[in-house]
């Protein structure tokens, strides 16, 4: 049987957008007002990266389950499962 798997990638994009959204919420809120709309256009950014990266760890199985915290680095130990079709996430450097 083929094993079919996720993109790490697309697991690091996705921490790396959301942490994108957390320190640029902060630093908006310092910054003065010629600067707040350039981190006003980051932060939509992140999160349009953020939901692309979401969508693209979607169950290679199934097509609608996704990991709910996926794996910054390989050999987390942690095994998770689609919640719909019940096949388990394996990353592409995990092979």
């Amino acid at each position: 049987m083929e094993v079919r798997t996720l993109k790490r990638k697309w697991a690091r994009a996705y921490w790396i957008f959301l942490w994108g959204i957390v320190l640029l919420g902060f630093l908006g809120a310092t910054l003065p007002d010629g600067v707040k709309l350039l981190a006003l256009a980051a932060l939509v950014l992140c999160g349009a990266g953020m939901i692309l990266s979401i969508l693209k760890l979607r169950c290679p199985y199934c097509g609608k389950g996704a990991p709910r915290a996926p794996a910054f680095l390989p050999g987390s130990g942690k095994i998770q499962y689609c919640s719909v079709c019940g096949k388990p996430f394996v990353y592409d450097d995990e092979i």
